[in-house]
């Protein structure tokens, strides 16, 4: 079994500055915003709490929660085999998380290391602790709800069995939701669903607990499943996925919500989601064609390496021209604030690349791995390194001035970068589109902008477009 240790002083409070250190860059520089919706749904402090979440983003997920949990520290539970390591084994649980082994990566001789940590996860919980645990076990690749194991409610049972069914262990479910699961300065929603008691279930759960563990497992997946935006049609997922991303902006103002506020998208986006498969089920011709053209319409943007906001922005020249203007101006600034930011933005990609080049699940890991090499990594050793070398070669007071400026420079370099590459896109696109008219060779354009027209007014004319109730 295994000891329950005493945490120090020092330990507690080398934690509590690192999670304050993360917070502020996750919620403040990682992410442009971070909406919690349902803040009102999470229990007392102090209340046993199981937090059961979608899985879709790798570390992101964890962190998200964590960080979404202000008075409460929330165990997590991780990939058994970062443990392996002792010094970087000891570093993990100092910051509260939990080795859950499984076979696809420990093998089934290690699942038996589980009973002893989910003994450990239960005495947190019961001493009115968080924890949170990921049901689908492996993370999605995409938006959609996988199936769930029932370890969690294992643990929470035995967990009850402990306390002689006398402490209330309660489950919350939450659902996370991201604008874009890879790119730096995105948006992220935490949903938090209604709580789940499990005392109205400890009389039936002591003849009959399996009964129990389903029926509540499916409660807590129903929830999820209800929050989150849950694309079933995996077939057809990644025209779903296009339809949603770029005529879904159209689609949710005109059902009344707002497309740069994520809540609202989200809303609009499973609204939009329910019309598709139900023009599926009635029309399954119409459906097919739909998303052949929604796939076509895809691969063109990509090969032509233009946006779908290109089609909407209107060319005027005198516009082009101050944003032109804008850039050479600001171009001396953006070289002084790239230095040494650069390093920082670039130091995750050989980890990243090779994450991207492997598709599937391990594709999801990019975010997190980007976010833990930046900011626990790159950004102190860069940042300490240039104060020294500034202040022994300059001047103290202008590497203290300069180290403390550095994070706003960097996040002005990045969004110097983003708009660069807009407005070559759109001068790619004009160039494109004007050439389309006289030579051959823009003629695939001219036939793409045209596609796009075509599927926006078929689905103008398809969808209700129903309003919705927005989330507060």
């Amino acid at each position: 079994m295994l000891k329950k240790k005493k945490r120090s002083i020092l330990g507690e409070a080398f934690f509590r500055v690192l999670r304050n250190y993360l917070r502020i860059l996750h919620n403040q520089v990682y992410y442009k915003n971070i909406h919690v919706i349902g803040r009102e749904n999470i229990p007392a402090k102090g209340t046993p709490l199981i937090i059961a979440s979608n899985h879709q983003n790798a570390l992101n997920d964890a962190l998200g929660v964590e960080f979404a949990f202000k008075d409460r520290i929330v165990s997590i539970f991780t990939r058994a085999d970062a443990f392996n390591r002792p010094i970087i084994g000891t570093l993990l649980r100092s910051i509260y998380l939990l080795p859950a082994y499984r076979i696809q990566f420990d093998g089934v001789d290690a699942l038996k290391n589980n009973f002893d940590i989910f003994a450990e996860a239960g005495e947190r919980i019961l001493s009115g602790g968080s924890v949170l645990i990921f049901p689908e076990a492996l993370n999605q690749d995409k938006r959609w709800l996988g199936e769930f194991s029932l370890g969690y409610l294992r643990m929470a049972f035995d967990a009850v069995q402990k306390s002689n069914f006398e402490t209330d262990i309660v489950i919350l479910p939450i659902c996370n939701h991201y604008s874009n699961y890879f790119k730096f300065r995105e948006d992220m929603m935490i949903v938090c669903g209604k709580p789940i008691s499990l005392k109205p279930y400890y009389e039936l759960f002591q003849t009959k607990p399996r009964t129990v563990q389903r029926t509540v497992n499916a409660e807590v997946r129903k929830q999820i499943s209800e929050m989150m935006l849950n694309i079933t049609d995996l077939d057809n997922y990644e025209a779903i996925d296009y339809i949603r991303e770029t005529y879904g902006k159209r689609y949710c103002a005109m059902c009344g919500g707002d497309p740069t506020y994520l809540p609202d998208k989200l809303q609009s986006d499973k609204a939009l989601f329910s019309e598709l498969e139900t023009i599926k089920q009635n029309n399954s011709e119409l459906s097919t064609e739909i998303y052949n053209e929604a796939s076509t319409l895809k691969k063109n943007c990509k090969r032509f390496k233009i946006a779908d906001e290109n089609f909407d922005i209107p060319f005027r020249k005198w516009e082009f021209a101050l944003r032109v203007l804008g850039l050479v101006t600001f171009f001396p600034l953006f070289v002084c604030a790239s230095i040494p930011n650069i390093l920082i933005f670039l130091s995750p990609q050989p980890l990243t690349n090779k994450l991207k080049a492997g598709n599937g699940h391990m594709t999801m890991f990019v975010g997190g791995i980007r976010f833990a090499v930046g900011a626990l990594l790159a950004f102190p050793l860069i940042y300490t390194i240039t104060y020294i070398l500034e202040g022994y070669f300059w001047s103290w007071l202008y590497a203290t001035i300069h180290v403390v400026l550095l994070p706003f420079l960097g996040l002005f370099a990045w969004n110097y970068r983003k708009f660069f590459i807009n407005l070559k896109r759109e001068w790619r696109f004009r160039i494109k589109s004007k050439r389309s008219k006289n030579e051959r060779r823009g003629k695939g354009l001219a036939e793409t902008i045209e596609l796009r027209k075509r599927l926006f007014e078929k689905l103008d004319n398809i969808l209700t477009k129903n309003t919705w109730k927005k989330e507060s």
